[in-house]
């Protein structure tokens, strides 16, 4: 195997080098793609502006094109990657052992919230996920609390392009769009039928993932198109990690081979993941000036990874001792020479054999230890296996057209929804001893929305004015509905030992009764918007929007554009506005408890409750209010060449009042709080964290986007050179007390890059064969050891910068046959050493905040056909 991987990389540089213009790809659509000799059309846009007919280089604000071959001519089809590769404004982490944000990868724009950026599919909101982000860095995402949209669940093979607007538009499109806007449009070819299978692993011979992928066009009648793709893959687990000390020590006294993952006790690496995904497109004529159209998307994901190594027992005779200490003596008096009379006899009260639960340890402090299937069942200790089934659903349904007067209409409506259900394996309930299943159901979480929209536009003659006024206006009315689902019942019991060991399965517990509910939020929107060219030189736009929310009042957010063509080759364009994003019902109610480990190893209880749970209002929690912004925009598009665009942006973007955790470390005069309240078993937390949401910090985005690209007419075919990078910085300031600690601000304004570069080559020969190469650079950047630190930045460590090379070359067969051969990161370029000494105990040897990922090289061979 490793030989074949080595050739295969071999293959893919000497056939890739053999090409005339070093390499290549099909076509590449940019934010400024010039028209070349050969035709190569510009397209045009539908975000950021509702004027028709505009493309790229004449936007007000600054949007990319990204054409769909991109997203399908990878080595992952997975969107949540593929964006991070073409778009350096894009960054995702991947996070090993971080509860749901292991399966679903927050995906940031310009180094804001996932939840700042909105996503659209065909010009319609897209729904949220149902997992609210709450681990943090170093094991997960530095954005915690952010609620966002899993890109994860589109097929890359229903995509036409990808636009994604990087300004602040609130006032266009309603909340969320602080960072920006990605729109997703889908393919709408009324013939035609291709279907792709891609295989690949990396380099280090795990991970290996296939997929099977296929997208059709029907006409209907002379009418209409259904446009089809369903795409099936699969993708196995990778192993980064080292051995764990403790896992070494435990295999030489009970043999590695009851040690969990192979002896490593644990396991650093991607999840395994199989997905189903479908999603259907279609429109249909009913004449010359109505159509009905719609798209229906449907996924199902079921994934799996790991929690912390949870160590044996290893002194089996310390269950016969408990036995013997554990008997009745002469006149019937229990002897608990091990344990506490009272956990006896609360054990005897409810009916049980305390010998059952509770087996003495010389070791343990107490003396005695929770007697369970550890022993028994896992004799070198157990690994808890953690993962979820996901199911997204969506379907959108509306009707367009023109009225005589000259008025566009578009009504639609929309509903959909996102289910995680969680599974833990390998675990234990502690406090239900060897009465304890292995395995649980936590609970499920699931968002669902739904929203109705009305938009209109009509073109005004103004007498003063170059162009008609573009006038647009409309109306929203949107519901989000955010449940949560109890685990069964084992995850959640209050077992009999539960005052000395905790309740719930250990690593995730179930939600609890109490927490199961349905929690919805609405609200109505209604926005203006102006676009007109005031002479031939100069082009103004205005937005404004009114919305109001339920649960947080009312918002009125504005935007004002301007850009002035200099020559025909020259403009300066900039852009001034206000943003929100309203807190979302599964931030507000979210309830989650899982054990997570402190700086000494030590396995601890952390909470997050809703703001209106008892435990929060204890502890001083508030109702939350919106995020807001201010940002502007000030760039530049200049064509110096006929085949050659260049724009640059520099942004701005304030925001006040952003979402973060307060944390509290409940003792015992919070726990007296507590039981004051008339909180259930408030014993049972002290020691523990308790969090809930409030309204933190404030930051300042600033930044400078660069796009350059030219292509040349090489050998019979076109090459497209495109360059573009982002440099961002984050200051962060207003830090309400015991939120983001000094370390959490540290990692906000550095563990992302500062700098982010991708040049890519595209060759396309016309008929041949096509390809590309692309070099993507990050720079260096700085990260604390998070949780396992002191809090205080003075652990923070610097990582170098690197550059990736990535690589695809594609042989067309009988014109309907292509062969790709491909590799990403082929000089297997891997991340620093991770510094933070609790996880490299922990058997981490790369850094786990590295924004390209700890994998290393992977190779991938694809084949095709189009009819």
């Amino acid at each position: 195997m490793r030989a074949f991987k080595i050739n295969a990389l071999t293959l893919a540089i000497a056939a890739a080098t053999a090409l005339p213009a070093s390499l290549a790809f099909s076509q590449q659509d940019t934010e400024a793609a010039p028209a070349s000799d050969q035709g190569v059309m510009e397209e045009v846009i539908t975000t950021g502006t509702r004027k028709e007919g505009v493309s790229p280089t004449e936007t007000l604000s600054p949007v990319d094109v990204l054409g769909g071959s991109k997203f399908s001519d990878q080595g992952s089809f997975d969107l949540t990657e593929s964006l991070a590769k073409v778009a350096p404004s894009f960054n995702t982490q991947r996070f090993p052992i971080a509860d749901g944000t292991a399966f679903i990868r927050p995906v940031t724009l310009r180094n804001l919230s996932p939840d700042q950026t909105l996503v659209l599919v065909n010009g319609t909101r897209r729904h949220r996920s149902a997992l609210v982000n709450l681990q943090l860095a170093p094991l997960g995402t530095t954005n915690q609390g952010a609620q966002a949209v899993d890109f994860a669940a589109l097929p890359s093979l229903a995509i036409e392009r990808v636009e994604v607007l990087r300004d602040g538009a609130s006032a266009q499109y309603g909340s969320d769009a602080i960072a920006g806007v990605v729109n997703v449009i889908l393919k709408d070819d009324a013939e035609g039928f291709s279907l792709s299978a891609q295989t690949g692993e990396y380099f280090d011979g795990d991970g290996a993932r296939t997929t099977l992928a296929a997208n059709g066009g029907f006409a209907l009648g002379d009418q209409g198109f259904v446009n089809a793709t369903v795409e099936h893959s699969s993708a196995d687990k990778t192993w980064r990690g080292a051995a764990r000390p403790d896992a070494e020590f435990v295999g030489s006294v009970v043999g590695e081979e009851n040690v969990p993952l192979d002896g490593l006790g644990q396991r650093w690496g991607d999840p395994e993941v199989e997905a189903l995904k479908l999603f259907v497109n279609t429109g249909y004529s009913l004449n010359d000036t109505t159509e009905l159209y719609g798209n229906l998307g449907y996924s199902k994901n079921e994934t799996i990874s790991d929690f912390f190594y949870r160590g044996p027992v290893l002194d089996p005779s310390a269950e016969f001792t408990a036995r013997e200490t554990l008997q009745q003596d002469a006149d019937g008096d229990f002897m608990p020479d091990a344990a506490p009379q009272s956990l006896v006899d609360d054990i005897l009260a409810q009916g049980l054999n305390p010998a059952d639960y509770l087996m003495a340890d010389s070791s343990s402090a107490s003396g005695f230890v929770l007697r369970n299937p550890i022993y028994t069942q896992f004799p070198g200790g157990y690994n808890p296996a953690f993962g979820a089934d996901i199911t997204d659903f969506s379907v959108v349904a509306g009707a367009r057209g023109e009225w005589a007067n000259g008025i566009s209409w578009d009504l639609r409506a929309r509903s959909a929804e996102n289910e995680v259900t969680y599974v833990l394996q390998n675990s234990i309930n502690p406090s239900l001893g060897i009465n304890s299943p292995l395995s649980f159901n936590p609970g499920t979480l699931t968002q669902a929305e739904t929203s109705i929209n009305a938009d209109f536009v009509k073109p005004i003659d103004v007498a003063a004015f170059a162009t008609p006024l573009n006038l647009a206006f409309g109306m929203e009315w949107r519901d989000e509905t955010y449940k949560i689902g109890a685990g069964d019942e084992a995850s959640i019991a209050v077992g009999p030992t539960a005052a000395v060991f905790g309740v719930g399965s250990d690593g995730f517990q179930g939600f609890p009764v109490e927490a199961a509910g349905e929690y919805s939020s609405t609200s109505t929107a209604a926005y203006v918007d102006l676009e007109a060219d005031v002479t031939d030189k100069l082009l103004l736009g205005a937005a404004l929007r009114f919305e109001n929310f339920e649960e947080f009042g009312s918002t009125f957010d504005w935007k004002l554009s301007a850009r002035y063509d200099f020559t025909e080759n020259f403009a300066l364009r900039g852009t001034a506005n206000t943003g929100f994003r309203a807190p979302t019902p599964g931030q507000v109610n979210t309830l989650n408890v899982t054990t997570t480990s402190d700086s000494d190893g030590n396995l601890i209880p952390n909470g997050t409750y809703p703001v209106n749970h008892p435990v929060a209002m204890v502890l001083g929690a508030r109702e939350l209010t919106p995020e807001e912004s201010t940002s502007f925009t000030l760039g530049a598009v200049w064509n110096p060449l006929d085949n050659t665009s260049v724009t640059i942006d520099y942004y701005n973007i304030e925001i006040k009042d952003r979402l973060a955790l307060r944390n509290n470390t409940i003792g015992a005069a919070e726990v007296a709080l507590l039981e004051d309240a008339g909180v259930g078993n408030a014993a049972l937390l002290e020691n523990s964290n308790a969090n809930y949401f409030v309204n933190a910090f404030d930051s300042d985005v600033s930044g400078i986007d660069l796009a350059v690209t030219s292509d040349f007419d090489v050998a019979g075919g076109l090459l497209t050179m495109d360059l573009r990078h982002n440099h961002n910085q984050q200051k962060v300031d207003k830090v309400a007390p015991n939120t983001i600690n000094a370390s959490r601000v540290f990692d906000l304004e550095n563990q992302v890059p500062s700098d982010r570069t991708t040049l890519t080559f595209d060759y396309d020969s016309g008929d041949l064969f096509n390809g590309y190469l692309r070099f993507n650079r990050y720079s260096g950047w700085e990260s604390t050891f998070g949780l396992f630190g002191p809090g205080d930045a003075t652990d923070a460590s610097a990582y170098g910068s690197e550059i990736l090379v990535d690589i695809e070359t594609t042989i067309t067969l009988k014109e309907n046959y292509k062969l790709s051969l491909g590799g990403e990161n082929i000089f297997d370029v891997r991340p620093d050493d991770e510094a933070d000494p609790t996880l490299q105990f922990l058997g981490v040897r790369q850094s786990l905040t590295s924004p390209f990922g700890f994998n290393g090289g992977f190779w991938y061979l694809r084949a095709s056909a189009e009819f």
